[in-house]
């Protein structure tokens, strides 16, 4: 392992966001606002952040976007610094032209399943380790760094590492809807040991659970192949990284911040609320109102 050093990430936005329907006929969850900002803005934020320089957004067919919201609108903001308003948009250009989005259709001839649209983009990340994000995981840590900056650095601080896991904390019943990440030596970041993906309650032997943040090496794609699928004929990612880390070391980082899935409305509309509250010129009237709300 001689390159260490993450330069390219990818975000899946491939989904068919069945449980917002109708609202995501069009328009893809990872697009849905999380106060003013899109869910996929949050993560490519995090991606500048950790000094990614090529962002791979893997989207479906007919459903661009996201190509849309990244690229530049010199007309938008002529009219915003025509009227003053040009500060709206000081957050957005942070992100948007810092990095090099690089957008591509999902495979539509490989198995389904969350391995697929990695295994889409492997011509462009598999000579260098790269960061997967999955489209619908926040992560909220308003005071240090980001999600993927503690990955990033994390896989470089272990020479040996073939992969790095976000991993954070939960109670057993949360992460029986999730994935369980045991370590081998028991610790919360140690060498993962073996990933479960939805374990049963009594099989629960970890307060860790696994989400859509990690940094992957090359070699993934010697087990992400598409005639290497899992249950129910599906290409699980997870399966690919349970094969890789028999043979190489993969590690857990628990990730400093709030996990935040926006993965079904109720989840979405309490990432909604946490987000907003970091917001000053906000947060006051909604707690207020919320308050008012509860008194009824």
């Amino acid at each position: 392992m001689v390159n260490r050093k993450v330069k390219k990430a990818i975000i899946t936005a491939a989904g068919l966001g069945t449980r917002f329907l109708p609202a995501t006929k069009n328009i893809p969850k990872e697009m849905l606002p999380i106060v003013d900002l899109p869910i996929i803005h949050y993560i490519a934020e995090e991606c500048v952040e950790a000094g990614i320089e090529d962002i791979i957004i893997v989207i479906r067919p007919g459903n661009e976007a996201a190509m849309t919201y990244f690229s530049p609108n010199d007309e938008l903001l002529r009219t915003l610094e025509q009227s003053g308003k040009e500060k709206q948009m000081e957050r957005y250009y942070k992100v948007a032209g810092k990095a090099n989005f690089v957008f591509v259709h999902q495979d539509q001839s490989l198995p389904y399943g969350n391995g697929s649209p990695i295994l889409t983009v492997k011509n462009l990340v598999d000579k260098e380790p790269f960061v997967v994000c999955f489209g619908d995981d926040l992560v909220l840590n308003p005071e240090g760094n980001g999600a993927v900056k503690q990955m990033v650095d994390a896989y470089g601080s272990h020479d040996d590492a073939f992969g790095i896991m976000a991993v954070t904390k939960l109670p057993k019943a949360e992460i029986t809807r999730m994935g369980m990440v045991e370590t081998i030596d028991g610790s919360d970041e140690g060498r993962v040991k073996r990933v479960v993906e939805k374990p049963a309650l009594e099989d629960v032997v970890s307060e860790l659970a696994e989400f859509g943040r990690m940094v992957l090496a090359p070699e993934i794609f010697e087990y992400l192949r598409a005639d290497n699928t899992g249950k129910d004929g599906e290409l699980w990612l997870m399966d690919s990284i349970e094969q890789l880390l028999v043979k190489k070391p993969v590690y857990a980082k628990t990730i400093q911040g709030e996990f935040l899935t926006t993965g079904d409305p109720l989840r979405f509309l309490k990432a909604s609320y946490k987000f907003a509250m970091q917001r000053p010129e906000i947060a006051g009237d909604l707690k207020e109102f919320l308050n008012k709300e509860l008194e009824k």
